[in-house]
């Protein structure tokens, strides 16, 4: 029989008794009480002893008293042998305290838990508009078996008078989200001042109401069944209302200027970002959204004039069309004047004058800016030129309270003194003086001489283009405010192979 252990505690030492003294009565059944005669141990050690006690020739015992020394030892050792355990397989230590859910855990080290750095979340889905034409939306209905009663041209008719449609609700669409969640949303937020937020979004207000009315209008003529015959009248008495885009159009100069300003802030760039990353934009900025509405602007005329080219049997209607075709130019023509000198005024704004001579007339009576580029002088040194209407402008960039200026460089030359000269490739070295008379030196190639006709007025420009198109850009732009150009012949001593 194997005996059960029973362990006894003293206040002085541990006794461990093994196995289990179970006393018998005379007549062999097991008692229930327990009696140990004369259990004195031999001898007292400080590292443990066993003790054997006879009572019965059947039954015996073996008492081991540990020490306190050899229980500490015992419990180091324990305390070691599951560290050792610990570092060797921490993935089993850590599945244990997993698997035992009741437990109170707490980390060794709370400071050198991992911690994933933070990630933005991922963009939403891009909202996607449906571009289905005029055909589909009729076939798709009940209306399938009537569309072979159309002709060519009268299908063709539908589907630019469906684009039409199409193209004002998404318009409408676009312009309320600026003004809803960009605009408004930068002022709640502070994050720019009313002036900025007032010069970036314009008279954006002034355009929701014009296209809202030209999709009333073409819902009035759209039949149940999706099509629409006569839409002349409607659009020639809208064209009028056109003419809130020629404040809008003018504005973007500033406007523009205001957002490259204003992007780069931290503040903002995190707004537009996630702006950007809603499904609303369309994965579009905000600048996009806004120059959307000057692009369709333009594009009314070429909408219009696919509608009449497709109507063919009703003279009035084509008649309604042509005319508010002709508005709808001489609207855009105005804002293209307006933006020009928008344009004109903005250019003056950044110019430096370093002398009061510099001062011309001219620049105050320029009304268009033609165009504006960087070229290089003979030396290498860059020279950013400016060419109005009535004044050519050659400056040097500058940085002043953090933005973009040009300093006048040299006399300003009125257009009607300007003396532009085509020079061939080869003809003017490049470098210093000392070398530009020097044998052997560089040539320049696309090179343009500017100059005033009387010579003794101000000094000359030779300046370079960056390539040929370049070049051929710049004529072009002097040939709109000059005829005193001259294209120098090739010399005939030039490349001449020596004897």
């Amino acid at each position: 029989m194997t005996p059960n252990k029973v362990t006894f505690a003293d206040d002085s030492q541990d006794c461990l008794i093994e196995p289990e003294v179970k006393m018998k009565g005379a007549d062999g059944a097991p008692r229930s009480d327990l009696t140990v005669v004369d259990m004195k141990p031999k001898k007292r050690r400080n590292s443990g002893s066993d003790v054997e006690i006879s009572g019965d020739e059947n039954e015996n015992c073996r008492i081991r008293f540990l020490s306190v020394r050899q229980k500490k030892s015992k419990r180091s050792l324990l305390r070691v042998s599951t560290s050792l355990v610990n570092l060797i397989s921490p993935g089993r230590h850590h599945q244990k305290q997993q698997q035992d859910p009741d437990g109170f855990k707490v980390p060794c080290s709370p400071s050198r838990q991992p911690t994933s750095p933070y990630k933005p979340p991922q963009p939403s889905p891009a909202k996607r508009r449906h571009q289905v034409s005029w055909v589909d939306s009729f076939a798709g209905g009940q209306n399938a078996n009537t569309l072979s009663a159309f002709s060519h041209v009268d299908i063709k008719r539908q589907e630019a008078i469906y684009e039409l449609y199409q193209g004002e609700k998404d318009m409408l669409e676009d312009l309320a989200n600026v003004a809803k969640l960009y605009r408004d949303t930068l002022v709640t937020l502070g994050l720019m001042t009313a002036s900025d937020v007032c010069t970036l979004f314009g008279n954006i207000d002034n355009l929701i109401p014009v296209h809202r009315d030209l999709l009333d209008r073409l819902e009035t003529q759209r039949k149940p069944d999706g099509t629409s015959m006569s839409v002349g009248k409607e659009i020639l008495e809208w064209t009028n209302k056109l003419s809130a885009y020629v404040t809008f159009c003018a504005n973007q100069i500033k406007a523009k200027e205001i957002f490259d300003e204003k992007k780069n802030e931290p503040a903002l760039n995190d707004f537009y970002q996630r702006c950007q990353a809603s499904p609303f934009s369309r994965k579009l900025d905000l600048w996009s959204l806004l120059d959307g509405a000057r692009g369709r602007f333009v594009k009314y005329p070429l909408l219009i004039r696919s509608i009449a080219k497709y109507t063919l049997n009703d003279r009035e209607e084509a008649e309604k069309l042509e005319q508010s075709i002709k508005e709808m130019e001489t609207i855009i023509q105005e804002a293209d004047e307006a933006t020009g000198l928008a344009r004109c005024e903005h250019a003056k704004s950044l110019l430096i004058y370093l002398y009061d001579d510099q001062r011309v007339s001219a620049i105050q009576e320029s009304q268009a800016f033609v165009c504006s580029g960087c070229m290089k002088n003979t030396k290498g040194s860059k020279l950013h030129v400016f060419l109005f209407d009535k004044v050519l402008l050659v400056s040097r960039s500058c940085t002043q309270s953090g933005k973009q200026m040009y300093q006048i460089y040299r006399q300003p030359i009125p257009t009607a003194e300007l003396l532009v000269q085509d020079l061939p490739d080869g003809e003017v070295k490049l470098g210093s003086f000392r070398n530009a008379f020097g044998q052997g030196g560089l040539t320049g190639k696309n090179v343009i001489r500017l100059s005033f006709m009387d010579t003794e007025k101000g000094q000359t420009h030779t300046l370079i283009a960056n390539d040929e198109h370049d070049k051929r850009q710049w004529m072009q732009a002097f040939h709109k405010v000059t005829s005193n150009i001259v294209v120098v012949p090739e010399s005939k001593n030039k490349d001449k192979p020596s004897s």
